[in-house]
Protein backbone atom coordinates (compact mmCIF):
# COMPACT_ATOMS: atom_id res chain seq x y z
CA UNK A 1 0.00 0.00 0.00
CA UNK A 2 1.01 3.32 -1.00
CA UNK A 3 1.30 6.34 1.54
CA UNK A 4 0.62 9.67 0.33
CA UNK A 5 2.61 12.01 1.73
CA UNK A 6 -0.36 14.53 3.73
CA UNK A 7 -0.05 18.34 2.79
CA UNK A 8 -0.58 20.63 5.76
CA UNK A 9 -2.69 23.65 5.67
CA UNK A 10 0.53 25.50 6.48
CA UNK A 11 2.51 23.79 3.88
CA UNK A 12 -0.46 25.36 1.27
CA UNK A 13 0.11 28.84 2.66
CA UNK A 14 3.70 29.10 2.54
CA UNK A 15 3.51 27.83 -0.79
CA UNK A 16 0.78 30.40 -1.73
CA UNK A 17 3.18 33.34 -0.35
CA UNK A 18 5.82 32.15 -2.48
CA UNK A 19 3.50 32.16 -5.33
CA UNK A 20 2.81 35.57 -4.93
CA UNK A 21 6.83 36.65 -4.54
CA UNK A 22 7.28 34.77 -7.68
CA UNK A 23 4.17 36.58 -9.42
CA UNK A 24 4.93 39.85 -8.19
CA UNK A 25 9.00 39.02 -9.84
CA UNK A 26 7.94 38.47 -12.53
CA UNK A 27 5.32 41.52 -13.25
CA UNK A 28 8.06 43.98 -12.49
CA UNK A 29 10.52 42.04 -14.72
CA UNK A 30 7.75 42.85 -17.57
CA UNK A 31 7.04 45.97 -16.34
CA UNK A 32 10.89 47.01 -16.36
CA UNK A 33 11.54 45.43 -19.46
CA UNK A 34 8.39 47.34 -21.50
CA UNK A 35 6.39 49.85 -19.08
CA UNK A 36 3.61 49.92 -21.36
CA UNK A 37 0.59 47.46 -20.92
CA UNK A 38 0.60 44.16 -22.97
CA UNK A 39 -1.68 41.34 -23.13
CA UNK A 40 0.78 39.56 -21.37
CA UNK A 41 1.67 41.64 -19.23
CA UNK A 42 -1.80 42.30 -17.88
CA UNK A 43 -2.46 38.52 -17.65
CA UNK A 44 0.77 38.24 -15.25
CA UNK A 45 -0.54 41.24 -12.78
CA UNK A 46 -4.04 40.13 -13.31
CA UNK A 47 -2.52 36.60 -12.35
CA UNK A 48 -0.79 38.25 -9.37
CA UNK A 49 -4.00 40.20 -8.41
CA UNK A 50 -5.52 36.30 -8.36
CA UNK A 51 -2.88 35.14 -5.63
CA UNK A 52 -3.73 38.32 -3.37
CA UNK A 53 -7.06 37.65 -3.12
CA UNK A 54 -6.72 34.38 -2.34
CA UNK A 55 -3.96 35.10 0.14
CA UNK A 56 -6.55 37.84 1.70
CA UNK A 57 -8.80 35.68 2.33
CA UNK A 58 -6.86 32.99 3.87
CA UNK A 59 -6.18 35.19 6.39
CA UNK A 60 -9.66 36.48 6.88
CA UNK A 61 -10.92 33.15 7.28
CA UNK A 62 -8.39 31.48 9.27
CA UNK A 63 -9.18 34.64 11.55
CA UNK A 64 -12.84 34.11 11.86
CA UNK A 65 -13.03 30.57 11.94
CA UNK A 66 -10.23 29.73 14.25
CA UNK A 67 -9.00 32.66 16.12
CA UNK A 68 -5.80 32.12 14.92
CA UNK A 69 -3.47 34.19 12.34
CA UNK A 70 -1.59 32.18 9.37
CA UNK A 71 2.02 32.20 9.99
CA UNK A 72 4.30 33.85 8.43
CA UNK A 73 2.05 37.14 8.04
CA UNK A 74 1.93 38.17 4.97
CA UNK A 75 4.35 41.36 5.66
CA UNK A 76 5.74 41.30 1.92
CA UNK A 77 2.21 41.19 -0.07
CA UNK A 78 0.49 43.99 2.72
CA UNK A 79 3.38 46.39 2.23
CA UNK A 80 2.75 46.19 -1.64
CA UNK A 81 -0.82 46.63 -1.58
CA UNK A 82 0.06 49.64 1.00
CA UNK A 83 2.09 50.87 -2.01
CA UNK A 84 -0.57 50.87 -4.12
CA UNK A 85 -3.01 52.07 -2.23
CA UNK A 86 -0.54 55.12 -1.37
CA UNK A 87 -0.53 55.88 -5.18
CA UNK A 88 -3.97 55.71 -5.57
CA UNK A 89 -4.51 58.01 -2.42
CA UNK A 90 -2.45 60.00 -4.58
CA UNK A 91 -4.83 60.20 -7.21
CA UNK A 92 -2.46 58.64 -9.02
CA UNK A 93 -2.97 55.12 -11.44
CA UNK A 94 -0.18 52.98 -10.52
CA UNK A 95 0.83 50.18 -12.85
CA UNK A 96 -0.56 47.23 -11.30
CA UNK A 97 -3.70 48.50 -11.78
CA UNK A 98 -3.94 50.17 -14.53
CA UNK A 99 -1.97 46.83 -16.32
CA UNK A 100 -5.13 44.80 -15.02
CA UNK A 101 -7.71 46.57 -17.40
CA UNK A 102 -9.59 45.04 -19.78
CA UNK A 103 -10.06 46.86 -23.46
CA UNK A 104 -12.21 49.52 -22.72
CA UNK A 105 -12.44 51.76 -19.28
CA UNK A 106 -12.74 49.40 -16.55
CA UNK A 107 -16.28 49.11 -14.65
CA UNK A 108 -16.90 49.23 -11.01
CA UNK A 109 -19.55 46.19 -10.29
CA UNK A 110 -22.17 48.62 -9.13
CA UNK A 111 -21.86 50.36 -12.77
CA UNK A 112 -21.69 47.40 -14.49
CA UNK A 113 -24.87 45.90 -13.11
CA UNK A 114 -26.31 49.07 -14.20
CA UNK A 115 -25.32 49.00 -17.37
CA UNK A 116 -26.14 45.72 -17.65
CA UNK A 117 -30.52 45.76 -17.46
CA UNK A 118 -29.57 48.53 -20.29
CA UNK A 119 -27.51 45.82 -22.84
CA UNK A 120 -30.66 43.15 -21.65
CA UNK A 121 -33.38 45.62 -22.77
CA UNK A 122 -31.89 46.22 -25.96
CA UNK A 123 -31.56 42.50 -26.87
CA UNK A 124 -34.88 41.25 -25.23
CA UNK A 125 -36.31 44.27 -27.54
CA UNK A 126 -34.22 43.14 -30.72
CA UNK A 127 -35.43 39.74 -29.70
CA UNK A 128 -39.54 40.93 -29.75
CA UNK A 129 -39.82 40.70 -25.93
CA UNK A 130 -40.20 44.37 -25.51
CA UNK A 131 -42.24 46.17 -28.21
CA UNK A 132 -39.50 48.69 -28.43
CA UNK A 133 -38.54 49.73 -32.14
CA UNK A 134 -35.54 51.84 -30.99
CA UNK A 135 -34.23 50.37 -27.71
CA UNK A 136 -30.60 51.65 -28.24
CA UNK A 137 -32.24 55.13 -28.37
CA UNK A 138 -33.97 54.66 -25.17
CA UNK A 139 -31.38 52.82 -23.72
CA UNK A 140 -29.08 56.30 -24.52
CA UNK A 141 -32.00 58.27 -22.91
CA UNK A 142 -32.40 56.44 -19.84
CA UNK A 143 -28.67 56.44 -19.01
CA UNK A 144 -27.62 60.01 -20.46
CA UNK A 145 -24.88 58.65 -22.55
CA UNK A 146 -24.05 58.66 -26.49
CA UNK A 147 -24.31 56.31 -29.00
CA UNK A 148 -21.08 55.74 -29.31
CA UNK A 149 -21.21 54.44 -25.38
CA UNK A 150 -23.91 52.41 -25.58
CA UNK A 151 -22.61 50.40 -28.70
CA UNK A 152 -19.11 50.10 -26.91
CA UNK A 153 -21.40 48.36 -24.33
CA UNK A 154 -22.94 46.40 -26.31
CA UNK A 155 -19.11 45.16 -28.16
CA UNK A 156 -18.99 44.47 -23.94
CA UNK A 157 -21.68 42.74 -23.24
CA UNK A 158 -20.39 39.06 -21.81
CA UNK A 159 -18.09 41.13 -19.56
CA UNK A 160 -20.82 43.12 -18.74
CA UNK A 161 -23.61 41.10 -18.03
CA UNK A 162 -21.28 38.49 -16.33
CA UNK A 163 -23.43 37.99 -12.91
CA UNK A 164 -26.52 39.89 -13.12
CA UNK A 165 -29.23 38.28 -11.82
CA UNK A 166 -31.39 38.39 -14.54
CA UNK A 167 -33.69 35.07 -14.80
CA UNK A 168 -37.28 35.20 -14.47
CA UNK A 169 -37.72 38.89 -15.35
CA UNK A 170 -40.45 39.55 -16.87
CA UNK A 171 -40.73 42.31 -19.88
CA UNK A 172 -42.32 45.02 -17.62
CA UNK A 173 -40.04 44.69 -14.76
CA UNK A 174 -37.16 44.39 -17.21
CA UNK A 175 -38.00 47.27 -18.78
CA UNK A 176 -38.32 48.67 -14.79
CA UNK A 177 -35.01 47.91 -14.04
CA UNK A 178 -33.45 49.55 -16.63
CA UNK A 179 -35.23 52.46 -16.45
CA UNK A 180 -34.54 52.55 -12.60
CA UNK A 181 -30.49 51.91 -13.49
CA UNK A 182 -30.53 54.41 -16.26
CA UNK A 183 -31.86 57.11 -13.77
CA UNK A 184 -29.22 56.11 -11.14
CA UNK A 185 -26.25 55.47 -13.53
CA UNK A 186 -27.21 59.16 -14.85
CA UNK A 187 -27.29 60.94 -11.41
CA UNK A 188 -24.10 59.22 -10.32
CA UNK A 189 -22.33 61.64 -12.75
CA UNK A 190 -21.09 58.36 -15.44
CA UNK A 191 -24.09 59.88 -17.95
CA UNK A 192 -22.90 62.68 -20.37
CA UNK A 193 -25.35 64.80 -22.72
CA UNK A 194 -27.10 61.93 -25.14
CA UNK A 195 -27.13 62.84 -28.52
CA UNK A 196 -30.73 62.59 -30.18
Amino acid sequence: MNEVEAVSPEDDWRRLLLEEVEAFSRCVRMDEQNPFPTPEKSAAVRGWWGIVNRILWMCTRTRMQSGRELQPFPAETFARLANISEELGKGNLPSFVSDVARRGRPLWRKERHAIAYGVLYIEAAKRGDIPDRAPNKTVRQAYNVTARAVQGWIERRDEIVAGVPRRHLTADQLREKMLKSGAEYSRSGRGAPSEN
